[in-house]
């Protein structure tokens, strides 16, 4: 005990207390990708940054809210990405698979590097799913707001198609869900998505 008190200055001196939150979460993220969400204990974050389990429980109250935490910081840098890549100047067919990409590559890529991939994504949708829904909700509206700038502009030509850009932008999004769970791989996840992108929005006029 005595010995992991030492080690507690490795997260703690000089920083703010966001600042030792985000260092806890990057360990708890470390020791998540490492032994799967059920096998890992309080302990096992702490021993990870280099604190306390009293410490660690100062910031957080067990390792479902940690869990979560984590879920909000993915989402809310992915959902803040893929809005910078929507609001960019080009043709919307770029901007389209990059926001796609910018939003769930880095998912893909989380579940692909651990060998607790599966689980990972089962705890996700077990203790997060409130958190994702809130934050596809929010992207499928940027996105749709994006497709109907590009209509406006004669880019794309949603109502010969049948379509609302509020339609449009949930083909794409549930498309492309389904890719994210079969791929094999992240590079296989983007070519695909490349694919899917550029046939939906071709089937809506656009070039390129």
């Amino acid at each position: 005990m005595e010995s992991r008190l030492r080690r507690e200055p490795e997260v703690a001196p000089g920083r703010a207390p966001a600042e030792r939150r985000e260092a806890l979460l990057d360990a708890a993220h470390a020791a998540f990708a490492r032994t799967g969400f059920r096998r890992t204990s309080m302990e096992d974050v702490a021993r990870e940054a280099g604190v306390s389990r009293a410490a660690l429980y100062l910031h957080f109250r067990n390792k479902e809210e940690i869990f979560r935490s984590l879920s909000e910081r993915l989402h809310r840098d992915a959902l803040a990405g893929a809005a910078e890549a929507l609001a960019e100047a080009g043709p919307i067919g770029p901007r389209a698979l990059r926001a796609l990409e910018t939003k769930s590559l880095r998912f893909v890529e989380l579940v692909a590097a651990s060998p607790h991939g599966a689980e990972l994504v089962e705890t996700s949708s077990r203790v997060c799913g409130d958190i994702a829904a809130a934050k596809e909700e929010r992207f499928a509206k940027l996105l749709a707001d994006a497709l109907r700038r590009a209509a406006e502009d004669g880019e794309i030509d949603l109502e010969g198609a049948g379509l609302s850009a509020a339609a449009a932008a949930e083909l794409l999004v549930q498309a492309s869900h389904g890719l994210k769970a079969s791929a094999a791989s992240p590079a296989l996840y983007r070519r695909r998505l490349a694919d899917l992108v550029r046939v939906l929005l071709a089937g809506l006029g656009a070039s390129g």
